[in-house]
């Protein structure tokens, strides 16, 4: 079962209250009932609704300016979740569902890319623990443009092409050193076991730094297959314009 599968709740809260020096709307909607105490766009609101129907849950969202910075004061949209079962079982990585979020809002909106600086995530356990993530519009706008890339190398996985996928990988070895021919090996081995590959569903992102200062796009998901589902992930250099990834692992 995939996270769309869970039932959709919803309870966007009126009046939401954040640490902010600038003025912030809050909307609210109920089953069959949204508010007008905040505008949000057709895309924003489809933004929300994925969010919902994917994991769940609660959810509040605001729309409100940052303190003043060194660049001036940043807008951004604030999506906040709470009582969801599946974003719990991720607790101790809750970097990952915090960045499917804010991604999975920010790839429904169109025009309205330009309106935020960051998406907000604000994540609320159950113990009422709440732990915050900011993502610059930047770094969403290269994940939503590198995801390409993740189709592709799932695409090939479907296709069961590996000598493909062995082309695809980056030849560089000074980032991750490791025997591509017993990838492929390893692949045309175990992959028949989990049946043929439906969808890839995302979970989230992050990135990772290298000692050398490089950094690397770690994308994880799941892929829904006909036997068996499993975990999946993909490390891209953000900075290449190659189509190519660094390394694929049947893990998160």
């Amino acid at each position: 079962m995939t996270m769309r599968n869970f039932g959709l709740f919803v309870l966007i809260v009126a009046g939401l209250t954040l640490n902010s020096c600038g003025n912030k709307q809050s909307g609210e909607e109920k089953p069959g009932l949204l508010s007008n105490l905040i505008n949000i766009t057709k895309n924003e609101d489809k933004g929300i609704k994925e969010i919902l129907e994917f994991y769940g849950g609660y959810c509040k969202y605001a729309i409100g300016a940052s303190a003043s910075t060194d660049d001036g004061k940043k807008k951004y949209f604030e999506i906040e979740m709470s009582k969801s079962e599946i974003i719990e079982k991720y607790s101790k990585i809750a970097e990952m569902p915090a960045s499917n979020i804010a991604y999975l809002f920010y790839r429904n909106l169109k025009e309205e890319r330009s309106n935020y600086d960051e998406i907000h995530t604000v994540i609320v356990f159950n113990d009422e623990s709440k732990t915050e993530f900011e993502f610059a519009k930047e770094d969403l706008a290269l994940v939503d443009r590198k995801m390409s890339i993740v189709n592709k190398t799932v695409a090939l996985l479907k296709a069961k092409d590996f000598e493909g996928i062995k082309a695809f990988l980056n030849p560089d070895t000074t980032i991750v050193d490791y025997d591509k021919d017993e990838l492929i090996a390893n692949l045309t081995k175990i992959d028949p076991q989990f049946g043929q590959i439906k969808e890839f569903v995302p979970y989230g992102f992050r990135f990772n730094q290298l000692k050398d200062g490089r950094q690397i796009l770690h994308v994880s998901g799941v892929l829904s297959r006909e036997k068996q589902n499993h975990e999946f992930s993909v490390d891209i250099d953000p900075n290449s314009n190659k189509d190519e990834i660094i390394l694929m692992q049947y893990e998160l």
